[in-house]
């Protein structure tokens, strides 16, 4: 069996959840032994390999070989008669693709070379909009999106409420759809410091600055429990790529949380390396988000030992079992926020239950070692 993944993140290209996604699928389907190709394509798709300059004709594309993965790198500029002839030789069974806005390429791979097509639905930009106040770019790249869902032979849904979403969304293809959710890679020693019963509880964040995040939400939850416990620590990891910590600082720390600056930490966008550091210190993992397709972020805070509390959608609200491995609130809701946040910081043997069976669950049910098999079987239906 060979799949060849279509993608414009994979690490050490990483711009978010994608990246990280593909690059674990990938990484466990080659321990299953599925021989891997990925097509990474980008103006910087070489940024993490090296100097990538592309040329006319085939010449600015690269292959390579890592951890038993074949690379290819080519340009957004290049042909796709092309692109097409750079991965015929390596004869692939199915083409996977991750990203909607490469569906032209992905269409002529699988055209050209005769093969079945597995179209990942990573977020529905759709939805992004009506649910999670996307910008309107989100509206008028939903055409394009459509198309794909609607011309893959194997749709996969990260999550039971999105398989919903797809089928109010695109009458017609329930029969195609497969719903199987990301993984996350074990940790042998997470290596958490040992604290004691004086620690003032650490309460962590970590994705984009943006409106389906919650962070406005946070930001008024972050009030309500420094009122009420003002020895709390809140670490706000992320943000916007582009911007410095300061910058998210300067613009999202509204007047009233000004005297609490020694409670609040901004970090500036972080590597996975650096992002596990603050895991590791961490106590509590809030995830506020108004849509979220899956939530890899709950799978790393569950690993990693922290007790997660999260808005009752999409992954967060099927990965987690409200009151046992995780704390469930409405979304939109500041005063509910806070008040999950609470309960954690001020109860330490909750916390610390909810920590361990979350680090339980994570390991039984969402280890890639688990979740690879089931793409495998969607594979073998297409060959």
């Amino acid at each position: 069996m060979r799949v060849l993944h279509l993608t414009t993140e994979f690490p050490p290209v990483i711009y978010g959840g994608l990246g990280t996604a593909t690059g674990g699928l990938v990484k466990a389907l080659v321990t299953a032994g599925v021989e891997v190709a990925v097509l990474l394509v980008g103006p910087t798709a070489g940024s993490g390999y090296g100097e990538f300059k592309p040329l006319p004709g085939d010449a600015g594309a690269r292959r390579r070989r890592s951890g038993g993965v074949t690379i290819f790198e080519v340009s957004w500029f290049q042909d796709l008669d092309i692109i097409t002839r750079i991965v015929a030789g390596w004869r692939a069974d199915i083409v996977h693709l991750h990203t909607f806005w490469l569906w032209p390429i992905a269409q002529a791979i699988r055209d050209r070379l005769g093969i079945p097509l597995v179209y990942t639905v990573h977020s529905l930009d759709r939805a992004e909009y009506e649910i999670g106040a996307g910008p309107p770019q989100c509206v008028g790249q939903w055409d394009q999106q459509e198309a794909v869902i609607y011309g893959a032979d194997r749709i996969i849904s990260l999550t039971g409420s999105e398989r919903l979403l797809l089928m109010d969304y695109c009458p017609g293809v329930a029969a195609q759809i497969r719903v199987i959710g990301n993984g996350i890679d074990d940790i042998a020693d997470s290596k958490r410091p040992k604290r004691g019963g004086e620690h003032a509880p650490v309460v962590l964040f970590s994705g984009r600055f943006v409106d389906r995040k919650g962070i406005h939400e946070l930001m008024e939850a972050i009030a309500i429990v420094l009122a009420e416990t003002p020895t709390v620590r809140f670490v706000l990891a992320g943000g916007h790529r582009d911007c410095t910590a300061a910058d998210m600082e300067a613009w999202l720390l509204p007047p009233c949380l000004h005297h609490r600056r020694a409670q609040i930490k901004f970090t500036g966008w972080l590597t996975s390396r650096q992002m596990d550091e603050y895991y590791r210190s961490a106590d509590v993992l809030v995830v506020p988000s108004w849509y979220e397709p899956f939530g890899m972020v709950v799978l790393e805070g569950m690993i990693h030992g922290l007790a997660v509390a999260a808005s009752a959608v999409g992954g967060p609200a099927e990965i987690l079992r409200g009151g046992e491995t995780g704390l469930l609130f409405p979304p939109r809701d500041a005063p509910a926020l806070a008040h999950a946040i609470l309960r954690l910081t001020n109860d330490a043997p909750l916390r610390a239950r909810i920590a361990r069976a979350g680090a339980q669950d994570v390991r039984e049910n969402w280890l890639w070692s688990r979740v690879v098999e089931k793409m495998r079987g969607v594979y073998a239906e297409m060959i």
